[in-house]
């Protein structure tokens, strides 16, 4: 009997699973803490038209509103709308990467103990100096302006002396889209929004294909930057002029739900060369289309009178409940002084004037004060008497910047038949080539949820203690891992290291089947599942080297401990590369010339040798700094 198991510990884990999707809320209002936009990566959907791509992007950014800005180089000039965030949430909860479990419970072990138990349009033409400035506008909370020129001071110039705040954007990134003839789309809030307002923008130039100016990224980007990229189009999308990676399973820490997932992806784009992404979901564009909105009853939302009832009402009608939801309730429902000042006095803290005065004194009692209130209107109503509350001009807004956008895009899911979602991790060095996609009709399709088989060893079910445990887990293409997950006592710990994180680097084109590059896990290579029957450690490659090489071995028991270390001629430890139990097969893992600490080592020969028993295995290695 199998039975489908995700571990309790990804109860636990909301990182995991994204989970922004339908669920249950503690909370009952539109207040119920902070709703900040997802920080692990940036999050793109890109729809295919005819001869023409529109583009929602995610803007992301935390500080204050008079410092925001967005440039964003275009290939053509772009028609400009809003979008919603509620679009990223659902996309997120329908095709976010998961990894399943199906424990057989009629196993010898069974369970362990523990487991029973848009707005005004004036475009203009203008120019100032060397800047043709093709339109302004306002879009929803945005100023926008679309400019182009050949000079690129000009353009740093133009965006300077129009309060477009650049940060260490310069002349530099912006040099090679000028020379590509690029026009540069600008946006700043409008004076009166604040950085709640921030919303999606959704853009539509003319495009035969999809793309991300990535350079410009670089500025200003995190370490290993989380790129998703979803395509809505008639087949199934691809990178175009980067190398497509499958990521080999043995890495995924299973027990965990796959928490390690965006690491795994990250080795293995490095593995391919820093820039390859890899197709978390590719299959019909219906897995997302009943998740827009709920059942939006505008003319009832107009009919009410009190501020109470509306937010009510809104919420029983599925309005999202996020950063955005939350500044357009503050503008429509302005909270009276009184609140502040008398009414949470006494509906929160009962008349407790030291407790009142503690919290001010700590900073809280604005957000305390603002949960309460939004939450609970009517428990405040005899400090609201002077509020006007207009339910037509709210809900006037409420249609303008999340229904229409919500129901336009789900038009276009209706329309177009499919959607792939690709993922990519970069940091700045690698951000020297846009990323470009395209499509391929012959490849298949993807699913986010993978699946392996697992069950329990132990010598004896009710005596054995749990750290002794063993979890066997066996892939879809036959291998098996075991581990001790609690072996350390403290817990569920990381599966073997030693894992090449790519399975297969591969370059995909617009038709036919993926061209091979690199195999590289023992399935992957055999082709039928065999292990070696020795160990053995290979000449690396490339020999000699000066950024990084690939140092291959070979391990014939399953999860033995081993050791991979690099020495100088000294004798002097410089590198541990391996250090635990290695799964039986083909294995290859680099080393980037840098010593324990991260340091550049010095030009020469070095020693990398392999440990394992009474197995004892040394080379020799070149490094050219």
């Amino acid at each position: 009997m199998l039975h489908s198991f995700r571990p309790f510990l990804t109860l636990l884990l909301p990182t995991l699973m994204h989970l922004s999707g339908p669920q249950a809320h503690a909370c009952g209002g539109f207040f119920c803490g902070n709703f900040p936009m997802n920080q692990v990566a940036e999050n793109i959907l890109f729809i295919q038209g005819e001869g023409t791509v529109t583009t929602h992007v995610q803007l992301q950014y935390s500080g204050e509103a008079s410092d925001f800005a967005w440039i964003l180089p275009m290939p053509s000039v772009p028609e400009l709308a809003v979008s919603h965030n509620q679009i990223f949430n659902q996309l997120q909860f329908a095709t976010q990467p998961g990894f399943q479990l199906n424990f057989q419970e009629d196993a010898n072990c069974g369970f362990p103990p523990i487991f029973r138990t848009l707005e005004d349009d004036s475009s203009v033409v203008a120019e100032s100096a060397a800047v043709e400035v093709v339109s302004q506008q306002q879009v929803g909370p945005y100023d926008t302006a679309v400019i182009t020129s050949d000079d690129s001071q000009a353009i740093v110039n133009w965006l300077v002396d129009n309060n477009y705040q650049l940060g260490d954007l310069g002349i530099d990134l912006l040099h090679p889209y000028v020379e590509e003839g690029a026009f540069f789309l600008a946006l700043k809030l409008i004076t009166d929004r604040d950085v709640g307002d921030l919303q999606p923008i959704a853009l539509t130039y003319a495009a035969k294909e999809p793309g991300i100016p990535i350079r410009l990224t670089a500025v200003a980007t995190a370490p290993d930057l989380g790129v998703i990229a979803w395509v809505l189009a008639e087949h199934r999308a691809i990178p175009k002029n980067y190398l497509h990676v499958r990521i080999n399973e043995a890495a995924i820490d299973w027990f965990n739900g796959g928490f390690n997932y965006p690491e795994v992806v990250t080795l293995a784009a490095d593995e391919a060369g820093g820039q390859a992404f890899v197709t978390d979901f590719a299959g019909p564009s219906k897995v997302v289309n009943d998740f827009f909105f709920g059942e939006f009853d505008l003319d009832n939302l107009r009919r009410q009178e009190h501020p109470a009832d509306f937010l009510d009402t809104a919420l029983s009608q599925g309005f999202p409940r996020d950063a955005q939801m939350q500044a357009l309730i503050r503008r429509h429902i302005s909270m009276p002084p009184a609140v502040l000042e008398e009414g949470v006095l006494d509906v929160v803290f009962g008349g407790d004037r030291e407790a009142y005065d503690l919290v001010r004194e700590e900073g809280q009692l604005q957000s305390i004060t603002d949960r309460s209130f939004y939450n609970n209107i009517r428990a405040y109503d005899r400090y609201i008497t002077d509020l006007e509350f207009n339910a037509i001009a709210f809900t006037d807004d409420l249609e303008r910047i999340v229904v229409e956008p919500l129901q336009k895009v789900r038009r276009l899911f209706e329309e177009k038949p499919y959607l792939t979602r690709l993922y990519t991790t970069l940091s700045a060095d690698e951000m020297t080539l846009d990323p470009m996609f395209s499509y391929n009709p012959d490849l298949p399709e993807v699913d986010n949820i993978r699946f392996a088989e697992a069950r329990w060893d132990c010598a004896d079910p009710e005596n054995t203690p749990i750290e002794e445990w063993e979890l066997v887990i066996t892939l879809a293409d036959g291998r098996e891992i075991r581990t001790l997950p609690f072996g350390d006592g403290g817990g569920p710990r990381p599966l073997p290291i030693g894992e090449p994180a790519a399975a297969i680097i591969e370059r995909l084109n617009t038709s036919g089947p993926p061209e091979t590059i690199r195999q590289l896990t023992a399935v992957a290579e055999t082709g039928n599942g065999s292990v070696p029957s020795d160990w053995s450690l290979r000449q690396n490659y490339p020999n000699p080297f000066n950024s990084s090489t690939v140092l291959p071995f070979q391990a014939p028991i399953s999860t033995a401990d081993a050791a991979l270390h690099i020495y100088n001629l000294q004798g002097q430890k410089v590198r541990t590369l391996v250090e635990g139990p290695v799964i039986a097969g083909y294995r290859e893992i680099s080393w980037d010339g840098q010593d324990q600490n991260g340091r550049i080592v010095a030009s020469g020969v070095y020693l990398y040798r392999l440990k394992t028993g009474s197995i004892d295995l040394t080379r020799k290695l070149l490094f050219l700094r």
